[in-house]
């Protein structure tokens, strides 16, 4: 059952990976004043499907890179708390295919003039839907500051690499409030 999981999470990530296809949505609490913070700590432990520690390891850099660019630095103590949580659902879809025309001939009845009105084929398909979520907490006054999350379709043919990796928060980073320091 863990390997399942973690093949999910692996195509969770690959799907988010290719920054084309996932969407990104963020809403922040506008009574926050994000320069006013000056060091994270990614949290360690997080609460959603099992994953690999060098992806673990890519995430923790990506954000960790993401912040520093903002003007934040790492410490043990910090005034902002980051929490990632991955998520991932199996969807099916059906789709048919029709041949309502006339020609020589039916799938039945081979010879003469008739009209197709049944279904030629159908096709099941089921693919991983993943979504990856970010929270900024204020650690001292313990509430949620910034939410952000990537979601769409796994694409099994791709690998994960550190460089999606990196791509997909840098692209959850946009929206961040506090825009990177030149």
């Amino acid at each position: 059952m863990r390997l399942i999981q973690l093949a999910i999470l692996l195509l969770t990530i690959t799907l988010l990976s290719a920054c084309k296809s996932a969407q990104v949505y963020s809403d922040h609490d506008p009574s926050a004043k994000f320069d006013s913070y000056s060091n994270f700590m990614v949290l360690e432990h997080m609460r959603s499907m099992p994953i690999k520690e060098n992806t673990k390891l890519w995430l923790h850099d990506a954000i960790k890179e993401q912040m520093q660019k903002r003007g934040y630095s790492e410490n043990k103590s910090p005034d902002l708390l980051v929490k990632i949580m991955i998520k991932s659902k199996t969807k099916e879809t059906t789709s048919l295919q029709r041949n309502d025309k006339f020609y020589w001939g039916s799938t039945y009845y081979p010879y003469g003039w008739g009209l197709n009105t049944g279904v030629d084929r159908v096709e099941y398909n089921t693919h991983t839907e993943g979504t990856i979520i970010i929270d900024v907490i204020d650690r001292e006054r313990k509430e949620l500051i910034w939410q952000a999350s990537a979601s769409g379709a796994a694409k099994n043919d791709k690998k994960l690499t550190e460089e999606a990796v990196k791509k997909l928060i840098e692209k959850i980073f946009v929206t961040y409030p506090l825009a990177p320091k030149q």
